[in-house]
Order: structure tokens, then sequence, then C-alpha cells
């Protein structure tokens, strides 16, 4: 499949590490406003150097464009590789606004293109194990979900990075890092009946909040928590936890899925998979052969609605209503 790239930054890389490691994926065409990074994948790669985004999804070589810009771009660059036909591959947080969420969705369906999001981390072997214990009625009835999700990168942004603002990155600690979790939270439980959520902003660089807490609440009186933090010592686990017991996976420790039950502890250590290789073949045999993406718009409209209540609920200081898009359902 004949690729576009759009946004060379730094998650970029993993998806030009895919398309190194597949002869099926080919890197034909390339735009980044920054001349360094386009020279260099335009070397790599033997790529087009586009002068824009439009140039990049008019090519007519380009049969599906891979979106890694800044947030708040990816639903005009969307748009651009829509109207031309083009599928698209959205990094996450795919939007924040539920409203362009939903126009994506008719986008896509009226011109009959593949919209998929990069939710990766669902594609980690534990994870995957972490949700079959969950269906599977290892921890009973599941009544909660935990989470935390942190890093020091906060003291090292400067201006010259768009996280460093509240204008471009107004919910910094949730879409930058707390997003990984809020997708597997809604794919594991379901969607919420309501969301509250704080942030705060403490000594990182700029202006953008460091951290973030949000809670949820479902109809049957279950609930989630989700810690996110742009200036605290590297963390990334979470934990579903039952009347029978709790399963909490910690990439920090070899990729574990750890159980917890009254008649013992047990403990599987996965391998890691190259997740944005997995993810970039499916996009493309999705777009080649058809078919229906595992991660796509409706997943990546229900995020949106997400973090759009998490604003509401900051800016009011109280709960606020989850609307679904569409089905949901939960483990």
């Amino acid at each position: 499949m004949n690729l576009g790239f759009i946004g060379l930054g730094g998650y970029s890389h993993n998806h030009q590490r895919a398309v190194e490691k597949n002869d099926g994926l080919k890197l034909v065409s390339a735009y980044d406003p920054v001349a360094k990074r386009l020279d260099a994948a335009a070397g790599k790669f033997g790529a087009k150097k586009a002068g824009s985004a439009e140039e990049v999804a008019a090519d007519p070589e380009v049969e599906g464009v891979v979106i890694t810009t800044p947030n708040a771009m990816h639903f005009e660059h969307f748009k651009v590789c829509a109207g031309e036909g083009k599928h698209v591959f959205v990094n996450v947080p795919v939007v924040t606004d539920p409203q362009e969420a939903r126009e994506m969705l008719r986008l896509a369906e009226a011109r009959g293109i593949v919209l998929m999001a990069g939710h990766n981390l669902r594609r980690n072997p534990a994870i995957v194990r972490m949700k079959e214990m969950l269906r599977g009625g290892k921890l009973g009835a599941v009544h909660s979900a935990e989470a935390t999700v942190t890093g020091a990168s906060g003291y090292d942004l400067t201006p010259e990075n768009w996280r460093y603002f509240k204008q471009t990155a107004p919910l910094l600690p949730f879409t930058q890092m707390g997003v990984v979790f809020i997708d597997l939270v809604l794919d594991f439980m379901g969607t919420p009946e309501a969301i509250s959520a704080f942030m705060a902003k403490r000594d990182g660089a700029g202006d953008a909040p460091d951290l973030g807490v949000v809670t949820t609440q479902y109809a049957d009186g279950r609930m989630s928590y989700i810690g996110c933090s742009y200036v605290s010592y590297s963390g990334y686990e979470i934990a579903f936890i039952g009347n029978k017991g709790k399963a909490k996976w910690d990439n920090q420790d070899d990729n574990s899925v750890t159980l917890h039950r009254s008649d013992g502890l047990e403990r599987e250590a996965f391998e890691r998979i190259d997740e944005q290789y997995e993810e970039l073949v499916e996009f493309s045999t999705c777009a080649q052969v058809g078919g229906t993406p595992s991660v796509g718009g409706v997943d990546a409209y229900n995020v949106a609605e997400y973090f759009a209540c998490v604003r509401r609920s900051v800016e009011t200081g109280q709960a606020v209503r989850f609307r679904e898009y569409g089905g949901g359902g939960s483990v």
C-alpha cells in the first residue's frame, strides 16, 4: 500500500519503523513544516517532499494517509484527505471535540474510506490477556478500574513544542498521556454515565496544565479513576478490580499482568510486539481488501466525548453526563 505521511515528529518514527519492516508498505509522499524532518524521511524512504498536507492528499500515488500532527490539526488534515478519497489513519487522540468526530464519521461513510484510530495499546498481548480475564470471570463482578500514567517530560518542554502552551494543549495530561487508558476503560467497561475531572498547573515548563485526575461513574454503579501527570516520576499501570480478584498491568514491570485472588497470586510476563507495525498492517488490509478496523470512528467519537466531558467538568466544577454515540456495552 502506498502511504502518505502528514507530520513527521517524534511519534511518527514508530510508523516510519513499521514501513521499514514491511515490504507491503511504501512511503511515497510526506509533509512536515520542519525541513530537517522532511529531508530525513524523504531521504530514508525515497519519498516525495510535499509542500503541504493538501499536496500529500492530492497525490494520485497515495492510497492512504497517516496523520501524526498536533491534536488541533487532526480534523482539518482528515477533511483534506477525505476530500481526496484517501483512507486515513490518525494518531490519538484523533480529536477532542465530539462534533468533529461525528463529521469525520459522516465523511468516511460518504466517501467510502477507512478511518482508523491509533489506539495501539489494545494490541499489547498483556492487555489482551487482561481483557480475557475480565470476560472469563476471573475477577468475578468487576466494580472498578484504577489507572495512573506519569512522566516528567513537562520540565523539558520549550516554546517550540506545541505542548508548552495551554492554548494548543488545554487538556495536556489527559490528551497526551491519559488517552491510552481512557480508551481501554471505555473498551473494557463500556461508556459511562457521568464524568468528573480536575486539572492543575504545578511547576512544569509553559502554561499548559501538568496534572489531571478523572473519575467516571456507570449507570450500574461501577466506577473508574485515571490519574495523569506530566511532572512526576515515570509510571504506567492499570488495574481492574472485582469481588473475586484484581488484575493489574504494569508496563514498567516486564509488561506483566498480575492476578490477585484469595487463592493466591498469578503473574504472567508477555513479550512485547511492535504495536504500531500491527496497526499499519491492519490499516492496509482494511483499505485494500475491505473490512472494518478494530479501532475506528465510533471509538474515536467516544474518546472525544470523554474529553469534552473532562473539559466541561474542569470548567464548571461539576460532574458531566456522557453522551454516547452508539453501541458500547460492558464486560
